[in-house]
């Protein structure tokens, strides 16, 4: 269980700044991003590629199961000290306290100019958090160094532009309009976090035990932002469990020289003992849940970590399935695409089997890491080899520095009918 301290609200602020700094930080790093011009997955400094879904598959899984484990742990914690949501509307609340005290607004009534003039400045402030919201969304999908390059140049595709107008406005009606609204009636976290609870999960605990003690203070109500009386149950569902109701009680009764009536705790009974337990790891269940989660993520590190490093694939020209070259060969046009998967620069030598010539402009081919390059190539052979019709050939590419990093891809070959070949 969590000790409790009356510190809750300065301990739930360095969380939000941190996870905050984090999702900002995660589309620059390359961390957990999904590209959608180029159509790669940044996996933790790896790249995967439209071909290996699989892998994005099973690490959008594991995020999934990380999502319902932590629930189950610890009820609403995301809710209230991680989630973005509650940043944006906590941050809008603060903005407009200070608007409304920059204008001596006061809580009720006052000069029609005073208030025009509040909310137009926190309208200002929360649309440019908006848009900066918005950006950082988009930088999920696209470069997010591309984008900042794009505005500075006035290039910003239209339609990258219009994104980031949306969600900004979105974000800007949620921070004006919403804000916990949206927490208590339309998340669907919070609706999901009920399903996969149980007697052990975290709640805030109000001690029926010792209700007597209770001085009907009613700070509790004052700073809880989602409206509650946490007195009434541990388990409403508008309850995010921030926290700032057990600094309050703690705070009010220690004046008096009593211990807190409001406490986190692993469920009703509440739990302490070991660290495993402190941390609400307190029966077999989630010693289980937690094991399959570092099996799950483990595999996933090692199939990233198998991928080949290098990928080659063909597609021939059929618009024409063969040619007659001047020099007699037959030749067979293709498109070939070659991408270095590494996070070194290499370079690549095309080849093709024995009895048969490959033609392009560049060989080997300088590839930088994490580099794609699509180019067209022809092959060409006497024929003897070959049977007439369909042939299937390997090629391959190989790292002129290590042999041991190869790619292969098969081709279809046509050679002409002898009756009408010539």
């Amino acid at each position: 269980m969590i000790a409790s301290l009356a510190s809750y609200h300065r301990k739930r602020r360095l969380v939000q700044a941190l996870s905050t700094g984090a999702v900002i930080a995660l589309p620059f790093l390359n961390l957990f991003r999904m590209d959608i011009p180029t159509l790669r997955f940044y996996f933790f400094n790896s790249v995967l590629w439209l071909d290996e879904f699989y892998l994005l598959f099973l690490a959008l899984m594991l995020l999934l199961w990380v999502i319902v484990i932590f629930a189950m742990l610890y009820g609403r914690v995301w809710c209230g000290w991680m989630c973005p949501q509650t940043v944006v509307s906590e941050l809008a609340r603060w903005w407009e306290g200070r608007t409304r005290r920059m204008f001596r607004v006061p809580r009720a009534g006052g000069a029609l100019w005073r208030q025009g003039a509040a909310y137009a400045l926190l309208a200002a402030g929360t649309g440019l958090v908006s848009v900066l919201i918005g950006f950082n969304l988009v930088a999920f999908f696209v470069d997010p160094l591309s984008m900042l390059r794009d505005i500075a140049s006035g290039a910003l595709p239209a339609v990258t532009g219009a994104i980031i107008a949306g969600i900004a406005l979105l974000v800007l009606v949620d921070a004006l309009f919403w804000r916990e609204k949206f927490c208590a009636k339309a998340c669907p976290y919070g609706m999901m976090q009920m399903l996969v609870t149980d007697r052990k999960t975290q709640i805030v605990q109000y001690r029926t035990d010792m209700a007597e003690e209770c001085i009907e203070c009613k700070a509790c109500l004052r700073v809880c932002a989602m409206g509650i009386d946490i007195r009434e149950s541990p388990y409403q569902s508008e309850c995010i469990q921030c926290g700032e109701c057990v600094d309050a009680c703690t705070q009010i009764l220690a004046r008096l020289g009593k211990p807190t009536l409001i406490r986190f705790s692993w469920g009703l009974e509440g739990h302490s003992g070991s660290l495993a337990a402190r941390l609400g790891i307190v029966d077999a269940k989630r010693w289980i849940m937690l094991a399959l989660t570092a099996v799950y993520a483990a595999v996933i590190v090692l199939l990233v970590g198998l991928r080949e490093p290098l990928a080659l694939s063909l597609s021939g020209d059929r618009s024409t399935l063969w040619r007659k070259g001047d020099d007699g060969a037959v030749y067979n046009d293709y498109t070939v695409k070659i991408s270095n998967r590494s996070l070194t620069d290499g370079s690549f030598v095309l080849r093709c089997p024995a009895g048969c010539t490959l033609h392009v402009e560049e060989n080997p081919l300088p590839l930088r890491s994490r580099e794609v390059r699509t180019l067209r190539l022809s092959v060409s052979t006497a024929g003897a080899e070959l049977h007439p019709g369909p042939n299937l050939l390997t090629m391959r590419a190989v790292d002129v520095a290590d042999t041991s990093v190869a790619a292969a891809a098969d081709a279809v070959f046509f050679m002409p009918e002898p009756a009408g070949a010539f």
